[in-house]
């Protein structure tokens, strides 16, 4: 895989035709370093907005939210609350340095309903008619779980990066989705060239003239909250569905829900490190992440691709009673190298298949199921699913290799880091 160089220094030379065809492209750091990846973040939105191109910048970093920090924000609402609560798009966006930015906002326990949301492909669609770009800032995991296919990806990394690495992989299933990979944002071109250091902007022109006046009246636009949708950046794009959950009152930004509390014995929180187009390569990560503490589940589910909806097996690692025993076990895989420092979602994804009348994990394997065992009885469990519809494609596959099970919620004592 040949990944173009796109050192910051040039980002306003390079990256208004690179984009110039795109409407929706992933912004995938691979850097444990993600105060740089924030900032290269930034510099790519603002160079694709330079000659006037209206640009949307979302940060869907939702476990640690970071790209307001570059801009000196302090957002209370953003695409959560949009998705979530029925908050406007239009009132979430931000409008810096000609980018309209929307912050991750609220946090939730459902990131898999928010990547997986229709509007994904309603926001995609608008934006294509109206020569408009989306930028998504998410992890290479969340680009194999969002319900549209981004028509590029740009990998942001102050060094490159290697295909063969665990990053390198991760970033390599997202592409298998059928994504072009349009370049990767570095520090400098080469190792000897000259580059600001990381977190400075490298300048970009200030609005001027015409490009001012579009700039005024898109704010004015927002200010405004035209009726119609993102109206800012797509009119006519998508229509606001009837919200379903009553919204905060104006005066009171939603707060972060915490997660509800599981029963004593529950252990739902789990870590997604990939995502593969094939078994194979989902069950070689997943035997070399697990131990004899901590199981890997590889998940079959559907995906929308280049080429139509397919399977994909996401590798998830442990199960745990809480989200912050979830992110220590992370931690440890970042620090044993099995996963690279910024890799890996938190999940909430309580289900799994409690298979019957199988003792052994490879006698499944043999059958295309993959199963691992579960606590002190042995049992043999399959898969991770967050919701029971989710769940639709493995219970197809066990019928099919006349496979008996039932899902179940998964209890325990859970894994320790």
């Amino acid at each position: 895989m040949t990944a173009r160089p796109l050192p910051r220094s040039r980002l306003g030379n390079l990256m208004p035709s690179l984009v110039e065809a795109q409407a929706l492209v992933a912004l995938v750091p691979a850097t444990g370093d993600l105060k740089w990846a924030a900032a290269a973040a930034w510099d790519v939105a603002r160079a694709a907005a330079q000659h006037g191109r209206r640009v949307a910048l979302v940060d869907l970093w939702i476990e640690e939210p970071r790209l307001h920090e570059p801009v000196g924000l302090t957002p209370t609402e953003g695409i959560v609350d949009a998705f979530e609560y029925g908050v406007s798009l239009t009132k979430t966006a931000h409008e810096v340095d000609g980018v309209f930015f929307i912050a991750a906002g609220a946090y939730t326990t459902h990131a898999g309903d928010l990547f997986g949301h229709e509007r994904w492909r309603k926001l995609h669609g608008g934006f294509r008619m109206e020569g408009a770009l989306l930028l998504l800032y998410l992890s290479a995991g969340a680009v194999a779980r969002l319900a549209t296919v981004p028509d590029g990806l740009i990998v942001l990394s102050p060094d490159g990066f290697e295909p063969e690495s665990s990053i390198g992989q991760g970033v390599t299933a997202a592409l298998e989705r059928g994504i072009p990979l349009l370049g990767v944002v570095r520090e400098r071109w080469t190792p000897v060239s000259v580059a600001p250091p990381p977190g400075t902007r490298p300048a970009h022109p200030r609005p001027t003239g015409r490009r001012r006046a579009r700039v005024v009246a898109l704010t004015a636009t927002l200010a405004a909250g035209a009726a119609g949708g993102w109206v800012l950046l797509a009119r006519g794009a998508e229509r606001e569905p009837a919200a379903t959950v009553t919204p905060p009152p104006p005066s009171a930004a939603p707060a972060r829900p915490a997660p509800p509390a599981p029963r004593a014995d529950s252990v739902p929180w789990t870590v997604q490190l990939a995502a593969y187009g094939t078994l194979e390569k989902a069950l070689a990560l997943a035997d070399r992440v697990a131990t004899e503490d901590l199981p890997a589940f590889v998940t079959p589910i559907t995906l929308e691709g280049g080429r139509g909806t397919a399977v994909w097996y996401r590798v998830l690692a442990g199960a745990f009673a809480t989200r912050d025993r979830a992110a220590a076990a992370r931690a440890a895989l970042w620090e044993r190298r099995v996963a690279p420092k910024g890799q890996g979602d938190l999940l909430w994804a309580p289900y799994s298949f409690a298979v019957r009348g199988f003792t052994r994990p490879d006698s499944l394997r043999a059958r295309g199921i993959p199963a691992v065992r579960w606590g002190q009885e042995g049992r043999l469990l399959v898969g991770a699913f967050e919701t029971r519809d989710q769940a639709t494609v493995a219970e197809a596959q066990l019928k099919r290799a006349g496979v008996p099970a039932t899902l179940v919620t998964r209890t325990g004592t859970g894994t320790t880091p």
